[in-house]
């Protein structure tokens, strides 16, 4: 072969190597839990240790935090995106792994950081391919401490086992429809023309069908109509939620559909038009309201507690905390997992969501869970992570770090090792990935000695990854000790979280998870 021949062909195979690369997708990593996974680290403070900028003051690792101007760096090779449906009722797409989020921590507002910087940070370097954390908790209030979520309950897995009557079906099913249909999408994706997303005209062909699939389930339904919708602007214009509400109101009519007015509840308590639709006031103790209302007009319903189902996109997301509480005790309450975004949607997931025994078998947040990341890595990953969409998506791992509720409670102390080993079984059979590499970041805590419950949740939690007590789980699941990676409480800025706020204690655990996922993968 001539040498110019030779150049071409070795040219041709750097080209198809380097095709190859760029085919092989994107490294999918769940960091799910409690508020632990979120922004807690306390970045600047006046006159208070265990900040932050205090630790890169006397820690040279990691001024690569900031530019030579001064400013937070961000690392585009690894995205960050929040998967929880209320945590990101916009469905914001992912962004470069920050340093530093603004948000708003009880009382306190301003910059924060979490264990995903180092944990990003570490992946990023050691894996070639794009890395895309998918972090999964909220912060929202539904009535218990923190808005935290337990294993005992919220995330509990279909293997612990559910309700213990799984017969029967729902009492009532409260939903709406119509933000999302009437507001104006760019074109080019699934159902957007460069128009609103649904014609008033398919708006009612599509909640005829809703209907009638609910009806089938014997239940009372309770419509709650479009709230106010944005005009948007003349090149961009939404419709008009009235008619929306017009046809709709005609469809419930004729099936015998309790109407809920919470477009005029919400503009009654003042909130108009605007460009945020979550704008819309507190609605939970209307739909609360007209909920107990018609339980205590059907002539039967499920024993000892009813069944309610909300079904519905982010507005309900804005009121579904306050129901669950108000209807605590007096009805069993479950939400549609996810955002329903359009009625599209709706004729799509309907028969989901309606599968009474898949909420009876799980807890809503393991729902959500799996609903987020198979929406995440399949129909939504265009959204998602639009710059690598093209490559697909592969689950490579997943990190859990929670326990908050479950240690202040000793009955659900006492189940924890039990629930965290079905967790793990469970999630690798819902993704068919029988060896999937986990972490579980141990919950300790600032200042010293734990209660008892919560020391049995730490114990619990470093159980699963002792492989003389889970043989299948040798080499495939590792529990970080984060004791060593707390400090005093005089050397911590303060917080609510279990490590008062301290900056480094969220840079060594996330340094800590990210090498433990790397040993499991069997990279050096």
């Amino acid at each position: 072969m001539s040498q110019s021949k030779l150049f071409f062909a070795s040219m041709l195979m750097l080209v198809c190597c380097a095709a190859c690369v760029a085919a092989k997708p994107i490294k999918v990593f769940v960091l799910a839990g409690d508020e632990c996974v979120l922004p807690e680290g306390v970045v600047s403070a006046a006159d208070k240790p265990g900040t932050l900028e205090e630790v890169m003051k006397h820690d040279p690792a990691y001024a690569f935090l900031k530019d030579k101007d001064g400013n937070w760096t961000t690392r585009n090779d690894v995205l960050l995106y929040d998967a929880h449906p209320l945590y990101n009722n916009t469905e914001a797409p992912s962004r470069p792994l920050p340093v530093v989020t603004h948000v708003q921590v009880g009382g306190e507002g301003g910059p924060r950081m979490d264990v995903s910087l180092m944990l990003g940070q570490v992946l990023g370097e050691a894996i070639e391919e794009p890395v895309l954390i998918l972090r999964f908790a909220t912060r929202h209030d539904i009535w218990f401490f923190r808005g935290s979520r337990d294993l005992a309950h919220d995330y509990r897995p279909p293997s612990s086992g559910g309700g213990s009557d799984l017969d029967g079906n729902w009492d009532v099913i409260h939903f709406n429809f119509g933000v999302w249909d009437a507001s104006y999408r760019e074109g080019g994706t699934k159902f957007y023309r460069g128009r609103h997303t649904t014609s008033v005209e398919d708006f009612e062909k599509n909640l005829r069908i809703l209907v009638a699939k609910m009806k089938q389930t014997g239940a009372t339904l309770i419509w709650g109509n479009v709230t106010p919708v944005w005009d948007g602007t003349p090149e961009k214009p939404s419709g008009d939620e009235d008619a929306y509400n017009a046809v709709a109101a005609k469809v419930m009519k004729e099936n015998g559909v309790i109407i809920e007015d919470l477009n005029a509840e919400s503009r009654r308590q003042g909130f108009p038009k605007t460009n945020n639709v979550h704008s819309v006031g507190n609605l939970a103790p209307k739909v609360t309201e007209t909920i107990l209302e018609a339980l205590a007009n059907r002539k039967k319903s499920t024993k000892p507690l009813p069944r309610v189902l909300l079904i519905g996109d982010s507005i309900t997301g804005s009121y579904q905390g306050g129901v669950f509480k108000n209807l605590d005790g007096k009805a069993a309450v479950f939400k549609n997992p996810g955002n329903a975004e359009d009625t599209w949607n709706g004729l799509e997931r309907i028969d989901e969501w309606l599968d009474l025994k898949r909420y009876l078998l799980n807890g809503q947040e393991y729902l959500e869970l799996v609903d987020s990341v198979h929406k995440a890595m399949g129909e939504e990953l265009t959204r998602v992570c639009p710059a690598y969409a093209d490559r697909g998506a592969e689950l490579a791992g997943m990190f859990w770090f929670q326990g908050m509720q479950d240690g202040d409670w000793p009955s659900k102390a006492e189940s924890y090792e039990e629930n965290l080993a079905n967790l793990i079984r469970d999630i690798r059979k819902e993704f068919n990935s029988p060896a999937l590499p986990v972490v579980v970041g141990a919950l300790a805590e600032a200042g010293g000695k734990m209660s008892p419950t919560r020391q049995k949740v730490f114990d619990a939690q470093m159980a699963v990854g002792d492989p003389s007590k889970y043989p299948q789980f040798k080499g495939n699941v590792i529990s970080i000790d984060t004791r060593p990676m707390c400090f005093p409480l005089d050397q911590c800025p303060g917080g609510r979280d279990r490590f008062k706020g301290n900056a480094e204690s969220y840079l060594e655990i996330g340094r800590a998870m990210g090498k433990a996922m790397l040993e499991l993968m069997g990279k050096p």
